[in-house]
């Protein structure tokens, strides 16, 4: 098993487990995708990135549609800190690329990005898989 497959088994289980309450199951239907989302970040960027998320960030992907569902960091090497993985909510796949086409184009989040990557990105590597319920997962 490689790390991504145990991150993706460590965000099915806390899902599974329903750790994110039953306020976060509004919205969902038939063609709801779920996407997991890996930052691999660069040196010492792990603080930065995560006061970023904890500002605006989150309440812009929500004008856009999207819906944050739960963010993690890893607590073991060689992920720790330098890691940041969440969750999204998306009506659809097709909500999703046009929800992050919008995001992306954003004049308040390329004007947040660029501030506050001045002195350099954040992340090295993303990584994102698009994901269904099973039909005997608790929804979310």
């Amino acid at each position: 098993m490689d790390r991504r497959d145990a991150l993706k088994g460590a965000a099915a289980m806390a899902l599974a487990m329903g750790t994110l309450g039953a306020s976060a199951q509004e919205g969902v239907g038939p063609e709801t995708v779920y996407e997991l989302r890996t930052y691999h970040l660069n040196e010492g960027k792990q603080p930065l990135i995560l006061a970023r998320f904890r500002g605006k960030e989150r309440e812009i992907f929500v004008r856009h549609g999207m819906h944050p569902v739960a963010y993690w960091v890893p607590t073991d090497e060689p992920l720790a800190g330098r890691t940041l993985i969440y969750l999204m909510r998306h009506k659809s796949r097709a909500a999703a690329d046009a929800s992050w086409k919008a995001f992306s184009s954003d004049p308040e989040w390329v004007a947040i990005k660029t501030e506050s990557e001045k002195d350099g990105p954040f992340v090295k590597l993303h990584e994102s898989t698009f994901m269904t319920l099973t039909d005997f997962s608790t929804a979310i």
